[in-house]
């Protein structure tokens, strides 16, 4: 059974075309300008982690649009936000988005209600999900967390599943030994932290890299299963899209994955100043372009540290936008196991290597010596 649909009313959409646009206008000349596609396929992707605020995301919004890989494949892509991975998925479901990218617990939450979508491309193929408590707390161990608070981004999000589900594996009773409160993902979530409206905080590496950036000194929990687990973050679609216009999907998976391989040869800071021009009332008020840019590549290479570029865009030893059978097989058994789904189906029913081939037929070389020479 479906979840009830989430009204996007009052959300800020991030229009591609728009933003483009006023790349463009900025002056990057360093950018070759799209082919002119003659009628570009208009699609709506939709990312469950409730802001697109920082370059460490760039990866399927600020680089395809501001660099035209979605151009390119004859795309036209308005990239937005909502608040939960359970949004997302319904926006999804109702057939308002194309796409959605979203963390692994909504992926396998959605499949398990019903929703008929599939990942197609994984971009952060390692665990990034910590608990984190402040440097110097009592805390020193994760079992000292029993009857505390923890925030979590959203109690609809992917975030908090996963987090039940390793509570649970821990032995504690969500809701019981545990419990959760909603503080976001950026700089509130840090104050009620230091202001111990929460003991810890559950949440992924960019927001720890948005802390630590703005001065933070934190304590790491990762317990088990965590360190084991993988296919963090996805790209999905709808089996039906697949079935009705697979063309554009593999469009879509070329475009991402050469905003993946941009994204891994770029200079950090470069890729900060080309975000906050497709997204530019994303951009942190109150800060001065040097502090700006140190907040920025403090979250983008944080995220970066589990994406795996080595092997996948410079070495080339593992296909770009896979992920192996048995790390999807543990993220789902450790959701059935804690309760989180009630089916534990096989992998092919999460993701789909159907694309690829056109993932890894790019040319990494000269995307590579592009992003190298990038100047935003």
């Amino acid at each position: 059974m479906m979840q009830k649909i989430v009204s996007t009313a009052g959300l800020t959409r991030r229009r591609g075309l728009a933003a483009a646009a006023t790349v463009l206008a900025a002056g990057m000349a360093a950018l070759p300008t799209p082919a002119v596609m003659a009628a570009k396929r208009k699609v709506k992707l939709v990312s469950g982690a409730g802001a697109i605020d920082s370059s460490d995301v760039g990866f399927f919004s600020s680089i395809p649009i501001g660099a035209g890989f979605y151009a390119d494949e004859g795309i036209d892509a308005e990239v937005f936000s909502v608040n939960g991975s359970s949004a997302a998925v319904n926006l999804l479901a109702s057939g308002q988005v194309q796409f959605t990218n979203q963390s692994n617990g909504g992926l396998f939450a959605g499949v398990d209600k019903g929703v008929p979508m599939i990942a197609f491309i994984c971009q952060i193929p390692d665990n990034f999900f910590a608990l984190a408590v402040p440097a110097g707390s009592r805390i020193r161990t994760v079992e000292d967390l029993k009857g505390k608070t923890i925030g979590v981004p959203s109690v609809g999000g992917g975030t908090v599943v996963m987090m039940k589900a390793v509570a649970r594996q821990i032995g504690w009773i969500n809701d019981k030994d545990i419990e959760y409160l909603a503080v976001g993902g950026g700089l509130p979530a840090l104050d009620a932290l230091q202001r111990d409206r929460v003991q810890a905080l559950f949440l992924w590496s960019s927001p720890y890299g948005l802390f630590e950036g703005n001065g933070a000194k934190l304590t790491y929990f990762v317990p088990q299963p965590l360190p084991q687990l993988g296919f963090t973050q996805t790209t999905n679609v709808t089996l039906q899209l697949i079935k009705d216009d697979p063309a554009l999907v593999a469009a879509m998976a070329r475009a991402l994955a050469r905003s993946l391989v941009f994204m891994a040869a770029a200079q950090p800071e470069e890729l900060t100043k080309l975000h906050f021009r497709v997204f530019p009332d994303t951009k942190p008020p109150g800060l001065n372009e040097a502090d700006v840019l140190r907040v920025d590549r403090s979250r983008l290479l944080k995220q970066i540290g589990y994406m795996r570029f080595p092997q996948r865009v410079f070495e080339r030893t593992e296909k770009l936008g896979d992920a192996r059978d048995v790390v999807i097989e543990e993220v789902r058994d450790l959701l059935h196991d804690g309760g989180e789904i009630k089916q534990a189906l096989p992998v092919d029913r999460y993701f789909t290597r159907r694309f690829l081939a056109d993932m890894n037929n790019i040319d990494f070389d000269g995307i590579i010596a592009r992003a190298k020479a990038f100047r935003a």
